[in-house]
């Protein structure tokens, strides 16, 4: 495997310090405040306009059009204290409190990964998330559960942050661990370990809620535009007869506790790997499921990120209707 330049530039060594003190700060305060100081500075951003709001307003208003226009700018708002409250406990997992903290997720739908491990052909699972909730957070509870875990996550350009958001997964402080449930899988370089991770009986984490590329993606509706989507883990996980589960993490209204929910294996048609309308349907069925997700509190997903980007040629590359 080729290796990555991890040289610190000045910007690096400054963000690396600025992560430091904060580590630091939040030691020394309890997680309530650390998370109230978090959605603090996550309100200002969004009051002051800070970089990406117009991005999310904007994106808000074309997904739910029919929507009050002060419900949007709501949940425009609790976009950035979630995300806010997010790098809080983010920086919280990397320090002593980490146990304390994955406390505070309720874990729903176990039941769900044993019944789909008896349809399996390998044991092995596909659970499908979003970029909904703290899926940071979510992941480390997994591993935390000592289920085998594979997680299929896209490289930062930035090797620093790339090895941090590496680390924050981590059953431990710090960058590096010997736990072997949890396995990280470069998106770029992902297929043949995907495929071994399944066959071995792994858990594979799966995240599909980010513009595709129009070479590895097709075409589905979400939120009633089209949106490129990843279809590959879904036509390798058909093939090998593994079940697909979605599954999300939800903050709760107090903003200090969430709900990890484990749902029942979607009921998806077979022969995705050989049929590209099949696939398609399906890959619309497992976005329709985001999308529902995500309705149920829409300041928690990602709106910062240019989910429509790709778009169809003309006459071309349509999605299916719903």
């Amino acid at each position: 495997m080729p290796t990555r330049d991890l040289s610190l530039s000045l910007r690096d060594r400054g963000i690396l310090g600025l992560l430091s003190l904060l580590t630091l700060l939040f030691e020394r305060l309890s997680i309530d405040r650390s998370i109230a100081l978090g959605a603090s500075l996550g309100r200002a951003w969004s009051r002051l306009g800070g970089p990406r709001t117009g991005r999310v307003s904007s994106q808000l208003e074309a997904a739910m059009p029919n929507e009050d226009l002060e419900k949007r700018r709501l949940w425009a708002s609790e976009v950035f204290i979630h995300l806010g409250r997010g790098l809080a406990e983010l920086i919280v997992l990397r320090g002593k409190r980490r146990a304390e903290l994955l406390g505070r997720v309720e874990v729903e739908g176990l039941e769900h990964l044993a019944t789909a491990e008896e349809k399996s052909s390998t044991g092995g699972l596909l659970i499908v998330m979003a970029h909904y909730g703290n899926w940071e957070l979510a992941c480390a509870k997994v591993v935390e559960l000592g289920i085998p875990t594979s997680i299929v996550y896209r490289e930062s350009e930035n090797p620093l942050l790339d090895r941090m958001s590496v680390g924050v997964r981590l059953p431990g402080p710090g960058f590096v661990s010997e736990n072997s449930d949890l396995e990280q899988i470069p998106m770029g370089r992902a297929g043949i370990r995907f495929v071994r991770a399944l066959k071995a009986g792994r858990k594979v984490v799966v995240l599909l809620d980010q513009d595709a590329d129009r070479e590895e993606g097709v075409f589905v509706t979400f939120f009633g535009r089209p949106a490129s989507t990843r279809s590959g883990p879904l036509a390798l996980a058909l093939r090998l007869g593994i079940p697909v589960l979605p599954t999300f993490i939800r903050r709760s209204p107090d903003g200090r506790s969430h709900r990890l929910e484990i749902q029942p294996a979607l009921q998806l048609e077979p022969g995705a790997s050989g049929d590209q309308e099949v696939l398609r349907r399906n890959t619309q069925r497992v976005t329709a499921v985001i999308e529902k997700e995500i309705r149920r509190s829409p300041g928690q997903w990602i709106w910062t990120h240019r989910r429509w980007r790709t778009q169809p040629r003309p006459a071309r590359d349509e999605p299916v209707p719903q």
